[in-house]
């Protein structure tokens, strides 16, 4: 069994279990979240390797795809 005693206090124990599930639930979808848009962007450049980015960050087509701009044009409504 752990002993708590290593870590501190039970409430420290509980601060840093709160730290944990932060870093994990909150952190790490921005972390996705910017890798895909670096690959994103990457790829509009010419000297960039965007798809050794793409293998190197580990970011999925899908996420990248999510984050491209879309420009959707639609003629005025003439009344």
């Amino acid at each position: 069994m752990i002993d708590v005693g290593w870590l501190g206090s039970p409430v420290d124990v509980a601060t840093f279990i709160v730290v944990l599930a932060m870093l994990m639930f909150r952190l790490r979808p921005r972390v996705e979240t910017i890798a895909a848009a670096v690959v994103a962007l990457a790829e509009r450049r010419d000297d960039v390797d965007d798809d050794r980015l793409r293998s190197d960050l580990d970011v999925d087509d899908r996420d990248v795809d999510a984050l491209r701009t879309r420009i959707v044009y639609r003629e005025a409504d003439e009344s």
